[in-house]
């Protein structure tokens, strides 16, 4: 869940008319759009001004979606940073960024069991499931 005081910046860009879809969900158009646009080697200042979003927002998106394509086209971090006119620093410190935020994640996520175990939140949603298929057969007999 997004800080307060993130969501105080993004309230705050949402009202200028220049940044008002900041934060907001990215439509399948929009990022064939940005491919256009970057393509074009359009500035990412009036990428931005064009999508009524920040440049650090276009920036992000331009990022995953040069992570996609590592993973799903097995391109290379110079081949993605490429395609995409970003450089292979901004990629490989969202990866670092990214493996931090997972890390902190999974470990905040792990609670101590009587029994010294450790239980994730997949072991929970797991035991849950069994829960919910045991009530299923206890309430249809």
């Amino acid at each position: 869940m997004p800080s307060s005081a993130y969501k105080d910046i993004l309230k705050a860009q949402r009202e200028v008319e220049a940044t008002s879809r900041a934060g907001l969900k990215w439509e399948q158009d929009e990022d064939e759009k940005l491919m256009t646009m970057v393509k074009d080697k359009i500035d990412l200042a009036e990428i931005a001004k064009s999508f009524k979003r920040t440049e650090g927002s276009i920036r992000t998106r331009l990022i995953l979606s040069s992570v996609r394509k590592m993973e799903n086209d097995n391109l290379s971090l110079q081949e993605a940073a490429n395609l995409f006119f970003i450089s292979e620093k901004d990629i490989t410190e969202y990866l670092e960024k990214k493996a931090l935020r997972e890390e902190r994640i999974a470990n905040k996520t792990k609670i101590t069991k009587k029994t010294g175990q450790n239980v994730t939140n997949s072991d929970i949603y797991e035991l849950l499931q069994k829960l919910q298929k045991n009530m299923e057969t206890l309430l249809a007999k």
